[in-house]
């Protein structure tokens, strides 16, 4: 074996100029930029104090930022907590937090003032502002007369009031579809993070250096960017995998060891690169998404043109009562509605099972759902509420589906307790790789959601068997249903060969390269297609204590002809590979 010698370092910089040239011409002229300013203004940190406001916001952004993607804090929004953070300069911190709160709570008291008047997105959004917007006034116009604290800078308080507005607004609804636990340890992360990062730029020592060193704007922007572009996993999936890892402390350690030795093998110029491990995290899955999920594809992920494309080309899904699309349509909503005693009622593009109501019967006038008793006047409201873009994200028109509530295959009903359990397959490229069925709970308000308490329990693709049951709402493994006592660790999932079948041609139908497909089997036996998910959660890989990043590699490995095998081919190769181990 001959010696291997550490390549040159500017063949190392060429390489990299030649393929990242124009990020390297953009960080620059941001570093002449701050050079030639130095020289006509003599001190840049005097010269930029009036504006050190940009700087103050970039800082607090980049930060807030690392914590989302490194650390894998979840929080509500990133422009928002940077915003809010940068008002707390002015503010101070105490008093700052307080004005904050006080907001919160005035906006969550008036949302649920609205909440029976079943008032659209838009007007109660609109009134929440509004109504902020005069406590907002009213408060410093009593610190003008000195009954409160004066603010410095008022009119920096306007805005983030407006956010807080919209953080009560989105937390309250995540406290309808989740319950208080979830949504509160969010904000009380978001909370942490404009504290923290509250902290750094209301440093004054740091800011004026920041502001007189070119370098180190230019050193922001980069590790932003080579942060964004690099990190594979967050420091919390060492925890959330910690299977896979041997343990949250020794991922970390692995992770130490890989990065020591990409870094030697990248200095003498070798392509190979080692991962940590195969466990799929949140960076790598989104990056598979942007690569075969492109943009203009994911629209035909929505529920309502899926169902389209299923009815057309044959495959089984739900019947459908009643889709509304505007709000003409809810009279048929109505209708379906009132001459229906079992349904689904939820929204076109939402995810995780936000908005989703299942009705299981009715007592008169009264429906019983998974949320409790509901009227039709009640459930009607909802629908409105999705139709003008409860779950839709800020700005957008939701759609609508009333659809037939699928009565389960008894193997299925004998094994969850009270709601429909479904079966998620992951297919890429066509090829079935991964596979769960959920089984919903009390806990889970009798939906299928791992988020919400479901236990998941993965499943062999070469025959549909168990292989170990997890409940991802507690981080645990489990051997019987929670609910029920039923063993979930011996049992073949019927007609499995067909599950498969409807899942890579739903997969196909729906143009998606990376998709997770959610189905239900039938009182017989039929496997019925709820939805095709564009961004499939990674909770999969804890029931089946196996990383699926090795298999989507292994596809990709794989030569051209692979790509056009005919379904039935792709799902006998599937099972196969994995009755061999991948290998």
């Amino acid at each position: 074996m001959g010696v291997r010698t550490l390549r040159p370092i500017t063949t190392i910089f060429d390489d990299a100029f030649r393929r990242y040239y124009l990020l390297l011409s953009l960080l620059l002229t941001l570093l002449l930029l701050g050079w030639v300013l130095r020289v006509l203004t003599g001190s840049l940190s005097a010269a930029l104090s009036r504006y050190e406001t940009f700087f103050q916001l970039a800082i607090a952004g980049i930060l807030i930022a690392t914590f989302r993607n490194e650390f894998g804090i979840k929080t509500y929004g990133l422009f928002a907590p940077a915003v809010i953070s940068f008002v707390l300069v002015s503010t101070g911190l105490l008093w700052g937090m307080a004005l904050f709160l006080n907001i919160f709570v005035i906006s969550l008291g008036v949302y649920y003032i609205l909440e029976p008047f079943g008032i659209g997105t838009a007007h109660r959004v609109g009134t929440i502002m509004a109504v902020v917007s005069i406590a907002v006034a009213s408060a410093l116009v009593l610190g003008d007369i000195g009954l409160l604290p004066r603010l410095s800078g008022t009119i920096r308080v306007f805005f983030p009031a407006i956010l807080t507005a919209w953080y009560a607004e989105r937390f309250a609804s995540d406290v309808d579809e989740r319950g208080w636990s979830v949504p509160s340890i969010q904000l009380l992360w978001t909370l942490v993070t404009i504290t923290v990062a509250y902290a750094v730029i209301s440093a004054t020592a740091f800011i004026e250096w920041f502001l007189d060193t070119p370098e180190a704007w230019v050193a922001m922007v980069a590790l932003s960017i080579v942060l964004g572009a690099t990190t594979r996993i967050r420091l919390k999936e060492y925890y959330r995998f910690s299977v896979h890892y041997g343990g949250a402390l020794n991922g970390i350690w692995r992770r130490l060891q890989v990065a020591g030795t990409n870094l030697r093998a990248r200095l003498r110029g070798e392509t190979q690169r080692l991962h940590v491990g195969t466990a799929l995290t949140m960076n790598v899955r989104n990056r598979y998404i942007r690569k075969y999920n492109p943009g203009h594809l994911r629209h035909s992920a929505n529920k309502v043109e899926a169902k389209r494309r299923f009815l057309a080309i044959g495959i089984p899904t739900p019947v459908a009562f009643a889709i509304a699309e505007e709000e003409a349509d809810l009279d048929d909503v109505r209708h379906a509605i009132e001459t229906h005693d079992q349904f689904v009622l939820k929204p076109d593009g939402a995810s995780g099972g936000e908005g989703i109501v299942v009705v299981r019967g009715r007592d008169g006038e009264t429906y019983r759902t998974g949320k409790g008793a509901r009227t039709a006047t009640e459930l009607l409201r909802h629908a409105r509420r999705i139709l003008q873009g409860q779950y839709s994200g800020l700005g957008g028109d939701g759609k609508v589906i009333v659809e037939e509530r699928i009565e389960q295959h008894p193997f299925f009903e004998a094994r969850s307790s009270g709601g429909v359990a479904d079966i998620r397959v992951l297919v890429f490229e066509g090829y079935p790789l991964m596979s769960m069925v959920r089984l919903p709970t009390a806990e889970s308000g009798d939906q299928a959601n791992l988020h919400k308490g479901a236990v998941g329990v993965g499943l062999s693709i070469a025959d549909g068997t168990s292989l170990g049951a997890y409940q991802q709402s507690h981080h645990r493994w489990l051997t019987t249903h929670p609910d029920t006592g039923t063993d979930l660790t011996t049992f073949q999932v019927p007609n499995w060969t067909d599950v498969l079948d409807v899942a890579v041609r739903a997969a196909g139908a729906s143009g998606l390269g990376y998709a997770g497909v959610d189905i239900a089997v039938d009182s017989d036996g039929v496997p019925q297609v709820f939805e095709v998910n564009a961004s499939p959660g990674l909770g999969i890989q804890n029931t089946t204590r196996t990383g699926l990043l090795g298999r989507l590699q292994y596809v990709e490995s794989l030569s051209p002809e692979h790509e056009f095998y005919p379904p039935e081919r792709k799902v006998e190769l599937a099972r196969r590979w994995e009755q061999a181990g991948y290998r």
